[in-house]
Parts: C-alpha cells; structure tokens; sequence
C-alpha cells in the first residue's frame, strides 16, 4: 500500500494530530506530511504512504496559495488570532493605502520567520524557547511571493481577505505582521485556508471526518506520481530501468530537456530521476 492521500485538514487539529489518525485509519507503516499547516488553519495536507513518503522533499519545494483573513489595529507574540495582543492601534484602516503596499511585497523578498515557528534556534524548536518566555532571534530568509492579492477590505471591521502564492519557507504569519507594519496598525491571521500546493487543489481533497468514516479508506490513496503535474515523463525499457534501479546513470540523448523527469517502466512509475546533458540520473526511487 504505497501512494498518496490529499486531505481538507479541519481547524483546530495539528498536521500530526491529522498523520496519525490516517495511519492509524490505514494501518499504515509510515504516514507523513508534506508541509505543516497551523492548528487554527484548514486546507490541503498532502499525505505520503508507506514507501512514497521518500518523495517528500519534492513536494516541500512546490509553492503554496493561501485564502486569509487579516486583523488590524494589534500585534500578537505567534502573529496570529491564538497570540497574546502584545501591542493595539488606534488608527483606521486604508483599503487604498494597504493595495499599494501589497505592491511591496511581491516577488523576492526577506523573511523573518515567527518566533512561534518550528525553526531550529541552537538545535531547539523555535516555539519551544518562545513558549518559555525567551526571547527568540531568527534570521531573515529569502522567499518569493509569486502572488499577492486584495481580495476583499472591510474598513469599519478592520479586516481585509487576501490570496498569496508563496514559496516554500515562507509564512503567511510573518507576511501578515509585515504588511500590518508598513500599514502602522499592526496586523496578525485571523484565519487561514491553503486552497493549493503547486497545481494540486484542495477541491480534490477529502475531509478528514469523511475519510474516517470510511469502511475502505484505502480507496482514497492516489499514485504518487500523479502529485507530480509539471514535471515530463520519460518511459524506459527494461533493460535500461534495470540500471536506474541499481542506481546507475544512462545516456538518453533523445530528450532535449534539464531537470526532474517522472522515470517509468514499461508503464509502471519507478521513481524521479534528473536529466541534464542527456544523462538520467536516479533521484528518489519508489522501489
């Protein structure tokens, strides 16, 4: 039982809490996520089963689009609704002024990831040392923010819904606190929802209550190799799959392509190779 489940995880749970209750469903072996969503965030959780959870680091580097919702007149110690308002403001919220400053934010920016993250400070989780009162110092990282748009703006509630497509490492939390600074009436997510990570959507997602419910939950698995929409295909012989499999390089001079390749078997997916100057080399291998 290898392959891939996309879940609509609901509000309130951890991305662990969600790992075990499918593998516990499954009866799996190995069960896990391919990128954390906050408790009090719902949205798609790609799920890996058993041998297909080697194919992890693949799907961690697909950016993420997200639905969320922005307060404004605080900041809070997580940036988000579940914090301790640490700092209130008295000013009115600009839809016009927060549209041009979102300009602002697009393409390659610098990132401070929240203290309440699970970033390694010292070999410690970073919400670890922020839970006990330490102060926590992260350094900035480079992310990319691929989109970012207004989506609706209520002044009187001071509350305005946004979508962002970021790249992997980057927090709609610290955006949120960001954008409420450069505003200069605080901000923090009051919720959030990711609807996709890379082409896969949450549309295709079960929720995780239905899922459970079911008397052949099995059925909800996908191949992996579906997960991997943009990335073309190379189908191999036996005799040179033979070798991909045993961990040697080929020359397949008749694709004129660089970068990851989906390698299969006469039909059959046997893992993610990468071409460059003709040569297939194996990556990640599902058997």
């Amino acid at each position: 039982m290898n392959g891939a489940i996309l879940i609509d995880k609901p509000k309130g749970l951890t991305s662990t809490q969600v790992v075990e209750e499918v593998k516990r469903k499954l009866k799996a072996k190995k069960v896990g996520h391919t990128g954390t969503l906050d408790p009090i965030a719902t949205g798609l959780l790609i799920l890996l089963v058993n041998r297909t959870t080697r194919f992890a680091q693949f799907l961690l580097s697909f950016p993420k689009t997200y639905i969320f919702t922005l307060k404004f007149g605080a900041q809070t110690d997580t940036y988000d609704v579940q914090g301790k308002v640490l700092k209130t403001f008295e000013g009115a919220l600009n839809c016009r002024k927060l549209k041009e400053i979102l300009s602002k934010f697009q393409g390659e920016i610098l990132q401070t990831p929240p203290p309440f993250s699970a970033k390694k400070v010292k070999g410690k989780r970073a919400y670890e040392l922020a839970r006990k009162g330490k102060k926590v110092e992260l350094k900035p990282v480079k992310i990319k923010v691929y989109n970012l748009e207004l989506l609706e703006c209520i002044p009187e509630l001071k509350e305005a819904k946004l979508c962002a497509e970021i790249s992997s490492g980057g927090y709609i939390r610290s955006l949120a606190q960001d954008i409420g600074q450069k505003l200069g009436i605080g901000a923090y997510v009051k919720e959030l929802r990711r609807t996709k990570i890379g082409e896969i959507s949450v549309d295709e997602a079960v929720n995780l209550e239905e899922f459970t419910r079911a008397e052949k939950p099995e059925e909800y698995i996908i191949p992996v190799e579906n997960l991997f929409r943009t990335i073309p295909e190379i189908k191999l012989g036996s005799f040179e799959a033979g070798k991909i499999l045993h961990g040697q390089s080929i020359l397949v001079r008749e694709y004129d392509y660089n970068g990851l390749v989906k390698i299969f078997d006469n039909g059959k997916f046997i893992g993610i190779g990468e071409l460059k100057g003709g040569v297939l080399r194996p990556k990640r291998l599902l058997v």
